[in-house]
């Protein structure tokens, strides 16, 4: 188990759930990322036994990876930083306009996509034993980014943004009811 499951989000206050976010979730989405491009960059040049879906994999995880760096620097640099101050001064913690938690929760949408995209391109992050033992790991990486990637938008959605967004600021949208998307 994750060393970080054993946290009870709900017991946190915005300010605190904003500091465990960007140390439990920031750093380690970031520096798994790293390490799959690592793989895409360096390794992938020489390895005759990745499979062909590899190019796709990449061009889909640029994309993704793109789009998790913008999330992380909205909330680390705009967004906490907000909330904390205004915990810290006594403020109304509810402080997030509508308008930008819509904008993160498109981002959420554009990420949930890449992820099932993803998976969808790497038959379900199974193994197989023909691939090379780096593209073996790549592969295990980008599951377990995929893993910290939805924890981080469950605690985000259901926890941090319902406590810290103005009043009357529609969680649920028309959009969000099932029915097909795009990523474009």
């Amino acid at each position: 188990m994750l060393p970080f499951a054993i946290i009870n989000f709900h017991e946190l206050c915005p300010a605190e759930l904003c500091e465990v976010i960007a140390h439990k979730f920031h750093t380690p989405v970031e520096q798994t990322a790293e390490q799959v491009l690592s793989y895409f960059a360096i390794d992938r040049q020489d390895d005759q036994q990745a499979p062909p879906a590899t190019d796709i994999q990449h061009l889909l995880f640029s994309r993704m990876q793109a789009e998790i760096l913008q999330l992380v620097r909205k909330e680390g640099t705009i967004l906490f930083p907000v909330v904390i101050t205004a915990y810290g001064n006594r403020e109304d913690v509810r402080c997030i306009q509508p308008a930008t938690y819509h904008s993160i929760r498109s981002s959420h949408q554009k990420i949930t996509l890449l992820l099932q995209k993803l998976r969808q391109v790497t038959d379900n992050y199974q193994l197989q034993a023909t691939w090379s033992n780096a593209y073996k790991l790549c592969v295990g990486d980008m599951y377990s980014l995929e893993q910290l990637v939805h924890q981080w938008i469950y605690v985000t959605r259901n926890i941090l943004y319902p406590a810290v967004t103005k009043p009357g600021t529609m969680i649920i949208r028309q959009d969000d009811l099932p029915h097909s998307s795009s990523i474009d």
